[in-house]
């Protein structure tokens, strides 16, 4: 999980100008709201901070077809912002749950598809993986909570005093793992920032996905080693070695290489797959195909 506070863009909304200054359409019923727009854009900072209470409803659902357009079908200058955004933003893992994978889709932090007014305002745009995405979805509120279900990466930092502390075990009747996933509070935090840590981590079930996701990388591995021969304690710690080592436990990945490496009963299992020495090894020539 990260902070993204660099994303912030200042207003006025720049993005808001670059529609405003397309050729499409529907631009002049786009003008017609432009300054109402601009206005409710100065109070999402509020929104956000206000993570006890439920949103107001939107005075913009009827223009919500108009508004989500410019997003799912942007014009130019507008696309190349939304572009650089979803791909240009040097992450690793999914700022939201620390999925290793690189994030590929934006995720509107106040669903566009309840708050239409939000959705080209690039401080409601955060980088996301594809697994949050279904779960996340149009959810923002918990009723049964009284707040926020998720934490905005672009405005709140204290999801960075928390890492992901594994315990692997291993099974050796199915040679499979068995995974307990606890969060690690680094940095002294207040109660309710603790409390709302958690209750981010459960809406996007992020326990369950660890544990789907270490299984799933554990039997890879198995392959890997089936294959060929190599120490697997040095391969995994050249793989944290490449990582800040502040930064590990951020991410599912090196929170799982740092448990691995703890057990080393599972070293040695792991370990104890490489192949056989093949006596009678094909000969294998190399041969240009053309394609």
């Amino acid at each position: 999980m990260k902070y993204l506070g660099e994303l912030m863009e200042n207003q006025p909304c720049t993005w808001l100008d670059a529609a405003r200054g397309s050729k499409k359409e529907n631009v002049q019923q786009l003008e017609l709201i432009a300054e109402e727009l601009s206005e409710n854009y100065s109070s999402y900072d509020n929104l956000i901070d206000s993570s006890n209470d439920a949103l107001p409803d939107s005075a913009f659902l009827q223009h919500s077809d108009l508004l989500i357009d410019y997003y799912e079908k942007a014009p130019k200058e507008l696309n190349k912002l939304l572009l650089e955004r979803r791909n240009e933003h040097e992450l690793s893992f999914c700022p939201y749950c620390g999925n290793p994978m690189i994030p590929d889709t934006l995720d509107h932090f106040i669903p566009k598809g309840k708050w239409p007014e939000f959705s080209i305002f690039p401080n409601n745009l955060v980088p996301q993986c594809r697994g949050c995405a279904p779960v996340k979805g149009e959810h923002y509120y918990c009723i049964e909570n009284n707040l926020a279900m998720f934490i905005h990466p672009i405005y709140f930092n204290f999801l960075e005093n928390f890492r992901f502390s594994m315990n692997v075990s291993l099974n050796t009747e199915s040679n499979d793992i068995s995974v307990v996933v606890k969060l690690k509070r680094i940095i002294e935090t207040q109660a309710d920032d603790q409390r709302r840590v958690i209750i981010h981590a459960e809406k996007l079930k992020i326990k369950s996905r660890i544990i789907h996701y270490c299984k799933k990388e554990f039997r890879q591995w198995k392959r890997r080693l089936a294959n060929a021969k190599f120490d697997v304690s040095t391969a995994l710690k050249q793989r944290l070695s490449e990582i800040p080592q502040p930064d590990i436990g951020k991410d599912w990945q090196s929170a799982f290489y740092s448990a691995l490496l703890q057990n080393q009963e599972i070293i040695d299992y792991m370990n104890s797959l490489h192949p056989a020495e093949n006596l009678h090894q094909q000969s294998n020539h190399a041969v240009d195909l053309d394609f």
